[in-house]
């Protein structure tokens, strides 16, 4: 999946702004760098049993997101 399917809800940037994710009702996380291709991207898909309404970057290497589940999940990336 290059974008999500379905409504984005939410948006966060990471502390240098060299990434961004965004999060939907598609229940998918995606993260962006955006010095890079869109096809670059990290996504987490089904990242909640419903769609993402909160996300954060706790720091450069971690998002934090919130669902319709009800849930708060953390997300370490690994860099690419």
């Amino acid at each position: 999946m290059l974008y999500h399917t379905a409504r984005i809800n939410c948006l966060a940037w990471s502390p240098s702004s060299s990434m961004v994710a965004t999060g939907s009702l598609d229940t998918c996380v995606i993260i962006y760098e955006v010095d890079k291709p869109a096809s670059s991207r990290i996504t987490i898909k089904g990242a909640h049993l419903g769609g993402v309404y909160g996300l954060a970057f706790t720091d450069e290497y971690r998002v934090v997101s919130s669902g319709e589940d009800a849930c708060v999940r953390v997300w370490k990336l690994t860099p690419q």
